[in-house]
Order: structure tokens, then sequence, then C-alpha cells
């Protein structure tokens, strides 16, 4: 009886999972860093969204943090007249620092 393909698939299967769990932990470690970022931010989370739905005369539908650079941003999606647009709102400032026409790029 032939063991290697069954050990083939073992590694494989381990390679795999190991390429997942690291891509998880960087997820996680994202997701922290970007939680602490919008704790210190001088902006809330609403008044982002206001302030985007007023540059854009759109509602918001989502919203969340960015860092980029050592910048937090705030980043948020509103529809409207104009279709959808994407908002970033610095969150030291309030200031609106970009906006585009579409979605968050990824």
């Amino acid at each position: 009886m032939n063991r290697k393909p069954a050990t083939s698939f073992a590694l494989a299967g381990l390679v795999a999972a190991s390429a997942l769990s690291g891509t998880a932990l960087a997820a996680g470690r994202d997701e922290n860093r970007e939680a602490t970022a919008l704790q210190s931010a001088k902006v809330s989370l609403t008044q982002a969204i206001a302030s985007a739905e007023q540059q854009t005369g759109g509602r918001a539908y989502d919203a969340g943090v960015d860092v980029k650079g050592g910048q937090t941003r705030i980043m948020v999606e509103t529809t409207g007249p104009k279709g959808i647009q994407t908002v970033a709102i610095d969150a030291q400032s309030g200031q609106v620092i970009a906006s585009h026409l579409g979605g968050e790029a990824d």
C-alpha cells in the first residue's frame, strides 16, 4: 500500500491551516490596532458620519476605521443623489481628507 499521497495531503492540509491561522492573526492585529486608534480619536464615529452625510448629501450605510501611514481615518460610505460615495474623515481633526464616487477601494 502506498502512503505517499496521504502524507502529501496531510502536509498540504497543515500548510493551508498554518496560512489561514496566520491570516486570522494578522486580521486580529489589524482590528485591535483600529479599535485602539478609534478610542484615541478626537472625532466620534457619529460625528464623522454626520460630516460625511453633509459632504455628500446622502445617508450613511457603512462606516469603519482605517489606519493608513500612521493616520487614523474614519471611512464612511453614503448613498444619495450622486450614488454611492466614500468619504475619509481624519479622526483627529474631523476634516474630510478624501472623497470619491463608488465604494471603498479594497
